[in-house]
């Protein structure tokens, strides 16, 4: 008896250790009297796992198949352990909903595009949480710091969110998360319709590593992150406030030795040669697929009888085996699928067969391994009319019993395998007559064209195995989880560590520069619903009214809704994203005299832009003395010609630069046409002293070098003869970076404390998470006293 390892040297504590989550385990458990067996099953994973087996050691976490007596369960987890393999024993009653009545009623059909199919009930769903929760729970006193963690599949969505929970309420911040999806992943309009969508994506969103069969589930599922959480994406990134998850694309394989193995065995030839006699003179197609509306077996016979009608020589010249492995028959959707598929083959065997010819041999059972490889062998056209498969491996297996057959390939391109497979002959499964043609081409092709093809799908389908499949997403985990531990050094922010900083300059001026969207308050749609929550009014006056403490806010909004916002505060502002600021009336108390115009003019400035502080009233000063407008002449059309043309974009005009906002558009439209936009504003104001800021959902056109540092470097210098001792800066965007460079070269570590809002690749010493504990900090500094 092997075990999952099935080696003594991954043992070695020295080794990585991998946790396999899966809702099955890879074992059969037999009993005779009240002795326990155990049995290996075989499968991609356990393939998988083979390639790892020198490199780590493993632990396999999942269901046993029933539940057990709690005698009975002492005696099976002695023996699990034995062969590293570890039970999540559930009820009988949450067992049935979370994998019959959720995973297989709700998640199965939505993922292969059979919503009508779906049931969705409470009772269902209750016992999806309850079962991922199980699992998550299961894990919490095996797993240590540095190990990974591979889950798998559709039943385990909600798992990632709730281990990383329990990992972090036990202070175990380095073990590493990969979740991997078997199905397909459907397009966001599609999944859009699932009640619990959300739950859903941000469960998985907990994992570091998230791996799809197929780009277009990968591209699927990011779209989905980003129209229905509104979460910033790339195509192989999805940014939430944590974490950046990295999404794959690892298309799974098979272990061909397998079958070549087979194939030399005395069963096999002997079994082939039993076939070859009888299908004597016949060409032979071969079907092999589960009994699943997903696997297109009416499909099939339609066009396999479209084929005989069109092509009437071979009638009693090919015939059709069909293995249909038997599939929840329990389900009356599948009793119809059964019925009517056996109408199918009997209507087509009495219209084409005779007493020496049956069309089409329909065998409805599972069959051994024998008889299957030699069905492989003895083909000459594997037929797959899947009308949506994550993967299909039949296509694999096909291929590997192959070597001397040389058969063709017919594979529906809704199958993941047929963006893998070149050399096979790609169909729509849905079109009886393309079906039909494509097994007429295979029948009708060439010695040395089925030669050729084959060693193309044969090189591919011996490289990339179920051993490499494992290896690249461990190693890609590995990876990633290398990135992460550099995040995860960036340590938050606490309370204790700002108030005794704050504390200890208690007697010379603190400075705090904080950014306004996205740190003191939620990004909004609209720029006039952007105003300050009541919270954070307080927390900044409470702030203000400390000794020695001036506070300056940062924003993007112009200089009438910060006057509006913040009038009744004295907090010093920067508008415009520092093309205007203005001090608070105590550090005015405090500065000899008043800035000068002409200091700081930037001799290389264009005369359109003169870089110069001067008085623009009301205690504003502006950093750009004077503008052309011809750029703004420039600029606005081209800008109301991309408004007209997205929906839900539209145009901010300042005092001085134009921001283009798309945050309502459709997420990809949007960012495409954000893009081009940049483009085409690069190639007309190349001669112009303006810079094209990309932000977050917006497209600012604005003077050049002229950014948040440049404003804060700017009140410093207003502020030489003030001795500051302590400085805070807080913001979330990428214009905050300078801010933060800039404070790092400037002030003493010890006398300053930056920080960026999410966990994220940053120039500053801290991070938050979100809004709502950049204000619980500021409070806190608010109460500190003196």
């Amino acid at each position: 008896m092997s075990s999952v390892t099935d080696t003594q040297e991954t043992g070695s504590s020295d080794l990585a250790h991998l946790i396999v989550v899966s809702n099955r385990l890879p074992v059969t458990l037999a009993q005779n009297g009240s002795e326990w067996s155990f049995k290996l099953s075989s499968g991609g994973l356990v393939s998988a796992l083979s390639g790892l087996k020198r490199e780590m050691s493993f632990t396999w976490v999942g269901w046993p198949g029933k539940d057990f007596g709690e005698n009975d369960r002492q005696k099976i987890n002695e023996l699990l352990k034995e062969n590293s393999c570890s039970a999540v024993y559930l009820d009988d009653e949450t067992a049935e909903l979370y994998y019959n009545g959720f995973a297989n009623s709700i998640l199965w059909p939505l993922f292969h595009y059979h919503p009508g199919e779906m049931m969705f009930e409470e009772a269902a769903w209750d016992a999806y949480q309850r079962a991922n929760q199980a699992f998550a729970e299961s894990l919490v006193d095996v797993v240590k710091d540095g190990d990974l963690v591979w889950i798998q599949d559709y039943h385990l969505m909600l798992m990632p969110l709730m281990l990383r929970r329990l990992l972090d309420a036990r202070g175990l911040k380095s073990v590493k998360i990969g979740w991997f999806l078997h199905t397909p992943f459907p397009s966001s309009e599609l999944y859009r319709i699932l009640p619990v969508r959300r739950e859903i994506l941000e469960g998985v969103l907990a994992a570091d590593l998230l791996g799809f069969h197929t780009y277009d589930y990968a591209r699927h599922f990011v779209s989905s992150c980003a129209r229905i959480l509104g979460l910033q994406t790339t195509p192989n990134v999805v940014e939430t406030e944590t974490r950046m998850v990295q999404v794959g694309t690892f298309p799974i394989g098979i272990d061909p030795s397998k079958f070549s193995e087979a194939l030399q065995t005395t069963e096999v030839q002997q079994r082939l040669g039993e076939f070859e006699r009888k299908f004597s003179g016949s060409r032979v197609i071969v079907g092999v697929d589960r009994l699943d509306y997903i696997k297109g077996v009416p499909q099939k016979f339609l066009a396999f009888e479209h084929f005989l009608s069109e092509h009437p020589e071979y009638v009693g010249r090919v015939v059709l085996v069909q293995v249909a492995v038997p599939s929840r028959g329990d389900v009356e959707e599948y009793k119809q699928l059964i019925s009517s598929v056996n109408e199918l083959v009997g209507r087509i065997n009495g219209r084409f067969g005779t007493v020496e010819y049956t069309p089409i041999h329909f065998l409805h059972k599972s069959v051994a391994m024998t008889e299957l490889v030699s069905l492989y062998a003895v083909a000459d056209v594997c037929l797959i009319t899947s009308t949506r498969d994550g993967m299909n491996l039949v296509s694999y297996e096909y291929v590997a019993s192959q070597q001397k057959r040389h058969g063709v390939l017919v594979l529906s391109e809704f199958a993941g395998a047929a963006q893998s497979l070149n050399g096979s002959i790609i169909i729509n499964s849905w079109n009886i007559e393309e079906v039909a043609a494509a097994i007429h081409q295979a029948l009708s092709m060439t010695a040395e064209q089925r030669e050729q093809n084959f060693n193309k799908l044969y090189k591919y389908v011996t490289k990339f195995t179920a051993a490499y499949w494992g290896l690249s997403f461990i190693d890609e985990l590995k990876r990633v989880s290398q990135a992460a531990d550099e995040l995860a050094q960036l340590p938050r922010l606490t309370a204790t560590v700002a108030s005794a900083r704050f504390r200890a300059a208690a007697q010379r001026v603190r400075l705090l520069a904080l950014d306004y969207d996205g740190t003191l308050s939620a990004t909004k749609t609209i720029p006039e619903f952007a105003r300050p929550s009541p919270l954070a009014l307080s927390t900044l006056r409470k702030l203000a009214n400390q000794p020695n403490t001036l506070v300056y806010v940062f924003s993007g909004r112009v200089r009438a809704h910060m006057d509006a916002w913040f009038g009744n505060i004295d907090v010093g502002l920067v508008a415009e994203h520092g093309l205007f600021y203005r001090h608070p009336q105590a550090a005015r108390a405090r500065m000899q005299g008043s800035p000068t115009p002409s200091a700081d003019t930037d001799a290389d400035a264009d005369a359109a832009l003169a870089h110069v502080r001067h008085k623009v009233g009301d205690g504003w000063y502006g950093l750009v003395q004077h503008t052309d407008p011809q750029w703004r002449q420039t600029v606005l059309p081209l800008f109301q010609h991309y408004t007209e043309r997205t929906p839900g974009s539209f145009i901010e005009e300042k005092e001085i630069d134009i921001t283009w906002h798309y945050r309502n558009t459709d997420p990809e439209f949007g960012l495409w046409q954000a893009n081009e936009l940049k483009m085409n504003l690069e190639r007309v104001l190349a001669h112009l002293p303006l810079t094209i800021v990309n932000g977050n959902k917006t497209v600012e056109v604005r003077p050049a070098r002229i950014d948040k540092a440049y404003a804060l470097r700017t009140i410093v210098k207003d502020l030489a003869g003030v001795d500051i001792g302590f400085t805070m800066a807080v913001g979330d965007g990428k214009g905050d970076e300078n801010v933060f460079t800039y404070l790092t070269a400037e002030f003493p570590a010890d006398q300053l404390v930056t920080s960026t809002v999410g966990r994220k690749s940053t120039q500053a010493m801290y991070y938050l998470p979100n809004v709502d504990s950049v204000l619980a900090i500021l409070s806190k500094l608010g109460e500190a006293g003196a």
